[in-house]
C-alpha cells in the first residue's frame, strides 16, 4: 500500500516533530535540492524545481504554529487535510479560461538581481521567461491550452518562489537585502571594517559600528544599492549582527 503523502513526509519528519527538528530537514533538504545543484540536466533541474517546490510549501504550513494546528486537526479527520501537496500544480495545471497559473523556484540571487532569461518546463512545454529584479510573478501569453478546439490557448502565469539562501532574506517592503553577519565579542566591542560576501560573489567590506549587540540591524554606506536591483525601487544592503564565540562556529539559518 503506497505510503499518503503529507507535509511531514516530505520533510522527512515525524508528526510530532518539534519546531527545531522541522527547520533543520527544511534546511538540508533545500541544500540538497537547491537549483545550482541540478546543473544543465534538464531532467533533473525538473525534479529539484518540483521537490523544492513541496519543501517549501510543507514547510510554510509546518513552521507556522496556527496552520499545523489546523493541518494536523485535518489529518486526524476523514476528509483529505487542507493544503496537501499536490504535485501536479506545480506542473501547471490548467484554470479558467484556458489559462495555466504554475510556481517556479529561483535563487534569491536571481530574484534580487535577475538574471536575463530563463528556461523552464510547463505543462510539459519548454518556455522562455525574462526575469526582472523584483518581479515575482510573469503573464505569457497564449501558452495557456485551448478553451475549445481551434480557438485561441489562454494564458500562462507563473509565480516565481525564491529559495532560501543562508543568512540571506529579502525584505520585499523596501527591497533590501539583510544579511546576518556572524562577528565575535571583540570584533562587536571594538568595531570596524568586515568582508561580507554578497549575492553574486563579489566581497565587499561593511564598517561595524562600535558595541554592536545581536540582533541590531544598521544599512552600512557601502551597502547603497546592493539590495535587489528592482527599476522601480532599488533596495539597500541592511545587516543584522550575530555575535558568536568564534566566526564560523554557528552557521545562521535561512532567514529568521
Amino acid at each position: 500500500m503506497a505510503e499518503t503523502i503529507t507535509h511531514y513526509t516530505i520533510l522527512g519528519v515525524p508528526q510530532n516533530a518539534k519546531p527545531e527538528m522541522i527547520k533543520k530537514a527544511y534546511v538540508s533538504l533545500v541544500k540538497q535540492y537547491h537549483p545550482d545543484r541540478a546543473g544543465t540536466d534538464e531532467a533533473k533541474q525538473d525534479e529539484y524545481n518540483e521537490r523544492l517546490l513541496a519543501i517549501m510549501a510543507s514547510y510554510e504550513i509546518l513552521s507556522n504554529p496556527e496552520k499545523r494546528a489546523a493541518y494536523d486537526a485535518d489529518l486526524s479527520g476523514d476528509e483529505p487535510a487542507a493544503g496537501t501537496p499536490r504535485g501536479k500544480k506545480m506542473c501547471g495545471m490548467p484554470v479558467k479560461g484556458g489559462d495555466i497559473e504554475t510556481d517556479y523556484p529561483i535563487s534569491m540571487a536571481i530574484a534580487a538581481y535577475g538574471k536575463g532569461k530563463i528556461p523552464m518546463k510547463v505543462a510539459g512545454e519548454r518556455v522562455v521567461i525574462k526575469v526582472y529584479p523584483g518581479v515575482r510573478r510573469y503573464r505569457l501569453e497564449g501558452y495557456g491550452v485551448p478553451v475549445e478546439p481551434g480557438k485561441p490557448r489562454g494564458d500562462l502565469y507563473v509565480n516565481l518562489k525564491v529559495v532560501p539562501q543562508e543568512n540571506w532574506e529579502i525584505d520585499d517592503a523596501t527591497n533590501d537585502l539583510i544579511h546576518t553577519l556572524q562577528i565575535t565579542p571583540k570584533q562587536a566591542e571594538r568595531g570596524g571594517p568586515v568582508p561580507v560576501q554578497l549575492l553574486f560573489n563579489k566581497v565587499i567590506k561593511v564598517t561595524v559600528p562600535a558595541g554592536v549587540k545581536t540582533g541590531d540591524r544598521f544599512s552600512p554606506p557601502e551597502g547603497k544599492g546592493l539590495g535587489v536591483m528592482s527599476p522601480k525601487k532599488r533596495g539597500n544592503l541592511v545587516i543584522e549582527i550575530e555575535i558568536v564565540e568564534k566566526k564560523g562556529f554557528l552557521s545562521g539559518l535561512f532567514g529568521k
